[in-house]
């Protein structure tokens, strides 16, 4: 990692760099925990120089905000992984824009406009740019962006460059259906959220395989 510079916050676009996972701002108030815990399992089976040499290759985006922090736009799940585990503190991002001298106001209007935002709560409901929290610690568990994830991870729907595909998957699923988060009821829940992707009802969502 000595030859890549260390996070400041007057990087600019494209810059690449490494910085510690506490100093990263979320841009949602969840996730899904099943997929952070399925995540670590991955990272602790590899060696510490093939983890380096995947997180260089799965970069975080990143937003330099007026805080002068960075902000994560995508791979939330993966940054607290890393947060999680006891074989490193830092990842490597790479800037899409320096907001650092921006107003606030101005900086979440882009962050809107770019879909670099999600905000909704772990129920699915709307939620507003101060309940973000400030750290990736402070994300709460969503179990049906979890049952996303399976369902995705099952072949049941296609990866997609919609943003926040899995959270409109779990919105769906969250109105057809609920379950208990046990071992056996995820899994049941796996199975017949295989089955509403098969649906009329999902045809509009990113990612729907046409029979």
């Amino acid at each position: 990692m000595n030859d890549i510079q260390e996070y400041t916050s007057d990087l600019q676009i494209d810059n690449f760099s490494v910085v510690e996972t506490s100093t990263l701002h979320p841009t949602q108030l969840c996730l899904g925990f099943r997929e952070v815990q399925y995540r670590i399992g991955q990272f602790k089976e590899m060696s510490s120089e093939d983890l380096d040499a995947y997180l260089k290759e799965n970069y975080l985006p990143v937003v330099i905000g007026p805080d002068k922090r960075p902000y994560v736009v995508d791979h939330h799940h993966r940054a607290r992984a890393i947060e999680l585990t006891d074989m490193r503190d830092t990842v490597y991002i790479k800037v899409l824009k320096n907001c650092s001298e921006w107003q606030e106001r101005d900086f979440w209007l882009l962050m809107r406009e770019n879909a670099w935002v999600y905000l909704f709560d772990k129920d699915g409901n709307p939620a507003g740019i101060e309940e973000i929290p400030s750290r990736l610690e402070g994300l709460q568990d969503d179990k049906f962006r979890s049952l996303a994830w399976a369902v995705r991870k099952a072949g049941a729907y296609e990866k997609s460059d919609k943003p926040f595909q899995e959270f409109l998957w779990g919105n769906f699923f969250r109105q057809q259906m609920d379950f208990e988060d046990t071992e056996e009821g995820f899994q049941a829940a796996v199975n017949q959220a295989i089955e509403l992707c098969k649906t009329h009802e999902a045809k509009h969502l990113p990612g729907f395989i046409k029979k």
